[in-house]
């Protein structure tokens, strides 16, 4: 019962119910974006949800907004564990080493533009004890293309199905070359010894 109660479907159709009232459709969609990453449902269906419902121009500040609020409990979990010994020592590691070359918020940018699970990078930042505000930015920024894809694919939706949602291989493709080319001036510097800069 809980899990019809909590699922996509279910909370979707809330939503849409609630599009109408602006005050309880927000809080509603805050829940939303906060429990999220706990119930494992793509980031990715809300923004189609908000697309299909507000069309993009409305439908994308949410989005980002949404991007930036759903990553924070991940993030927060991880950034104030203890991270200086056993296996999240090891873990926090690479992450540490990618934000030295790279610098934080371009680290979490490039991160976002990856097909990487959105989640598995808000953990990462959080072990890699990146900044609150470099991450929020490097979170907004770095969803741009995805929730562009996503409130558009929403938006030209008549007939809405949550798991039916698949961008274009050509799109994650591109999306992620552009996270490489973020990173590449500053780790060639890294490796090469100069200064990095933010």
């Amino acid at each position: 019962m809980a899990a019809l109660a909590l699922s996509p479907a279910t909370v979707i159709g809330e939503l849409e119910h609630l599009a109408t009232h602006p005050l309880q459709f927000g809080l509603a969609l805050a829940a939303v974006y906060v429990l999220r990453p706990f119930l494992f449902w793509p980031v990715s269906a809300v923004a189609v949800v908000l697309g299909y419902l507000y069309g993009p121009v409305a439908a994308l500040p949410l989005a980002l907004v949404g991007a930036g609020l759903t990553g924070m409990p991940p993030f927060c979990i991880t950034r104030y564990a203890s991270s200086d010994a056993g296996l999240l020592s090891v873990l926090a590691r690479p992450g540490r080493h990618l934000v030295g070359a790279v610098g934080e918020t371009r680290g979490v940018v490039a991160a976002r533009l990856s097909p990487v699970p959105g989640d598995a990078i808000s953990y990462a930042a959080g072990l890699s004890e990146v900044s609150v505000g470099a991450f929020l930015l490097g979170t907004v920024l770095g969803e741009v293309p995805w929730a562009i894809v996503a409130v558009l694919a929403g938006d030209s939706m008549r007939t809405l199905t949550v798991g039916g949602f698949r961008p274009d291989p050509t799109v994650l493709v591109g999306i992620a070359a552009l996270g490489l080319l973020v990173v590449g001036g500053p780790a060639y510097r890294h490796f090469r010894g100069g200064p990095v800069g933010e």
